[in-house]
């Protein structure tokens, strides 16, 4: 059976990662109470959530897992260790006896619960005493009701989730109203706002793609702008020493990683930490995200054996997210690096329907937010299966982990991180006697 698996940050109100909403379906069909789907989300949390592995999937973080009326329940959450996972109850569950049974057995249990899709309704009042979280669509909700449950039931201690965020006033409306976490697209695609001054650090960051955007490289003229520049000779050096590579001694010296690597990871590298330097001021989730698409794109091409000329689908995908790093619109950003028209045209849309490049950029966002429909058609026109499809996700979310984390035992958790902040009182201690309900 094909199965999908994708993920959505969810983030706290510093905007840094506090957990993902794993997206996933067995098909086209998305009926949440059907049989079909109970199997595919079954099929999911065995094979690719325990199969796979959290830690390696969410990089410590919770995962929030949909479950419907009949995975409710049921015994799925003996797979799931609580500190681990947030279960969140679909919009298309009615607050019934037994499920509302099963929501309190699961925060008994050390389980945080979240609700879907809330509205300013009888039934978010009714699973209220039962949940942990309440997950509001920003996009099918009014800001005065945004705000009315925002007040009414911050003053339970239910923490509140402003999901399909997509907009940087949307955002801060949120926020305004007593949000807690935030989940959408507001990062990603920004305000246009004006251009600010770039700092020093920045300044050799557009140098350094003018230099490696040249057919032949000046090698001297890169490690030059490198080694005066404290920023980008610390992410040289730390890239180099990650995970992703397994040299037989640190590396220590600019130049001798420069040689190391080669004219083709350098220029990758180069982009990764310009891109990164860009960003300084936004979101850390952002430029993960950055890195990702670049990496999917690639492992796509390369799976799929596609033939791309002379455009690179690593660039794609990082050039995909340049106006959100930026703030401003994408045309004039790729006017001014002189990006070549291949990947010009299918960023901008302006690339035929069956442009592999835009066909790449098309399964990637859609993977994103979970639209297996889109990936779907998408993947069979470019030759792709849902298994290889899979597979390329997982080694890009691997190797996005590998390359931001230095390989330094220091810099590892040393235990999964507890996900204590979605509760929204103290969990009772597995063996002792629950406390009672108030």
């Amino acid at each position: 059976m094909e199965v999908y698996l994708g993920r959505q940050p969810i983030l706290d109100s510093g905007l840094k990662v506090a957990g993902y909403e794993l997206l996933f379906r067995s098909s086209q069909v998305n009926a949440c109470d059907s049989t079909d789907d109970v199997e595919a989300t079954s099929q999911v949390i065995v094979n690719a959530v325990l199969g796979v592995g959290l830690d390696r999937l969410l990089g410590g973080k919770p995962a929030f897992i949909n479950f419907d009326r009949t995975l409710l329940l049921g015994d799925w959450t003996t797979l799931l260790p609580p500190e681990k996972v947030v279960i969140e109850v679909l919009e298309t569950v009615p607050p019934d006896q037994e499920v509302l049974a099963a929501c309190d057995r699961l925060q008994r249990q050390g389980y945080a619960v979240a609700l879907d899709d809330c509205l300013n309704d009888g039934r978010t009042a009714a699973f209220a005493p039962f949940v942990d979280i309440l997950k509001v669509d920003f996009q099918l909700t009014s800001p005065a009701n945004q705000l009315e449950m925002a007040q009414r039931y911050r003053k339970l201690k239910i923490k509140m989730l402003a999901e399909k965020v997509e907009t940087e006033s949307e955002f801060r409306r949120a926020q305004q109203s007593g949000y807690d976490y935030f989940q959408g697209y507001f990062f990603a695609r920004p305000t246009v706002m004006q251009a600010a001054r770039l700092p020093a650090s920045q300044a050799t960051g557009l140098r350094l793609i003018k230099q490696i955007q040249r057919e032949e490289m000046d090698f001297d003229a890169v490690a030059d702008l490198i080694q005066h520049d404290v920023g980008l000779s610390h992410s040289l050096l730390r890239y180099l020493n990650s995970a992703a590579f397994h040299w037989a001694d640190r590396v220590e010296s600019i130049r001798r990683g420069l040689n190391l690597l080669g004219e083709v990871e350098i220029r990758k590298w180069a982009w990764m930490a310009s891109l990164s330097g860009l960003g300084q001021n936004r979101p850390q989730v952002l430029m993960a995200q950055v890195m990702m698409r670049g990496r999917f794109c690639e492992a796509i091409a390369r799976a799929g054996k596609l033939s791309l000329g002379n455009s690179d689908p690593f660039l794609l995908g990082m050039f995909s997210l340049l106006d959100a790093i930026l703030q401003r619109p994408l045309a004039g950003i790729l006017s001014d690096l002189n990006i070549g028209p291949g990947i010009c045209n299918a960023l901008l849309g302006k690339a035929p329907g069956d442009d592999i490049l835009t066909q790449i950029l098309r399964v990637v966002r859609s993977y994103e937010v979970g639209d297996w429909r889109a990936v779907t058609g998408t993947a069979k026109g470019i030759g792709l299966s849902a298994e290889v499809l899979g597979t390329c996700y997982l080694e890009s979310l691997a190797w996005v982990e590998s390359v931001t984390s230095a390989d330094e035992p220091a810099a590892r958790p040393a235990r999964p991180v507890v996900p204590a902040v979605f509760h929204r009182t103290p969990r009772p201690i597995p063996g002792n006697q629950p406390a009672k309900r108030q």
